[in-house]
């Protein structure tokens, strides 16, 4: 397994324990998948887990348990709650226990204060972009979100996300690969990825057009546009819109009901519906890791990373 440089790996480190997030971008790195797509197995080399004294004094991913309900919170209101290493391998290490107990009927993604998540924490490429070296996108890819992805796609309960405030780049993504989507009414979601010369990733390139169909698809993700949550329910990408003040109460009885359905039902369902809808999905985060690494390379994302941080309009080649 090819390991990311050295300068990347210590970009990330630091990048995990101070980085901002931002709503309208994500990415992320490189390393060839396992033969078998086995997705219960992480890389054993983690550059870019932060040293402990760098870690986070706030806890990055809550869990709560109430009946049968598991519900998981992402826990960096002050980001946006925007995507580190802490929040991925958590929410890794949480679906994967989540999916061997038969306690657990139903699992609720949702994020602190006022937003599901803004997306990856940005501070790692700003810093790649300003020297100039390579941005690894595929490698993180397949150690954090492609995982995290197939991981909830994998697990035969269902995995509600809940939807406040803004849900932008991964965070959005994360929220596709969901079973079911809950929204606030004043929530908004936005790809992003191609304001800095990105595609969609971390599975929204194969779910934003099985759900919305493939023009409305090309559409939010070549302009970025942000919709509110009910043209979201209109196209198909959230289930139900709900008021604000009673998005955590919603959902949370939404989730409930999974208790009282016979749990064989719910598991092969499932399993049906993927098998049926998305039998290759594992090979396909693979082959969109390479197709986002092609785009990283290709020189765009290095201005579009420089002219977010330097706050004016991207220039690029023609």
């Amino acid at each position: 397994m090819k390991r990311p440089s050295a300068s990347y790996s210590n970009a990330l480190v630091s990048s995990w324990a101070t980085g901002r997030g931002w709503d309208h971008f994500t990415g992320d790195g490189q390393t060839p998948a396992p033969a078998d797509h086995d997705i219960t197995a992480l890389a054993p080399e983690r550059p870019d887990r932060p040293p402990k004294a760098a870690a986070m004094t706030e806890t990055p991913l809550l869990s709560a348990r109430a009946g049968g309900t598991l519900t998981l919170t992402f826990n960096r209101p002050a980001k946006l709650n925007a995507f580190n290493f802490e929040i991925a391998e958590g929410l890794i290490d949480a679906l994967r226990a989540a999916e061997h107990d038969a306690g657990v009927r139903a699992i609720v993604l949702r994020g602190n204060g006022r937003a599901f998540s803004a997306g990856q924490d940005l501070e790692v490429f700003e810093r790649l972009a300003a020297s100039g070296e390579r941005i690894d996108i595929a490698d993180h890819l397949r150690r954090t979100y492609n995982l995290v992805a197939a991981l909830v796609r994998r697990i035969e309960k269902p995995v509600i996300a809940s939807l406040n405030g803004i849900a932008a780049g991964v965070g959005l993504s994360v929220a596709l690969a969901c079973d079911l989507r809950v929204a606030a009414e004043d929530a908004e979601l936005t790809l992003g990825f191609s304001k800095i010369g990105l595609i969609p990733d971390g599975g929204a390139s194969f779910m934003l057009p099985l759900l919305a169909g493939l023009g409305r698809a090309l559409e939010l993700a070549w302009t970025s546009e942000k919709i509110g949550a009910q043209e979201a329910l209109r196209i198909g990408l959230v289930n139900r819109v709900v008021p604000a003040a009673d998005l955590e109460a919603a959902t949370q009885t939404y989730a409930a009901q999974f208790a009282r359905i016979s749990p064989a039902a719910v598991a092969v369902t499932k399993r049906a519906f993927n098998r049926a809808l998305l039998p290759n999905f594992e090979r396909w985060l693979d082959e969109e890791a390479n197709l986002q690494q092609a785009a990283a390379d290709g020189g765009d994302v290095m201005e579009g990373i420089r002219a977010f941080v330097e706050k004016r309009k991207p220039a690029y080649a023609q």
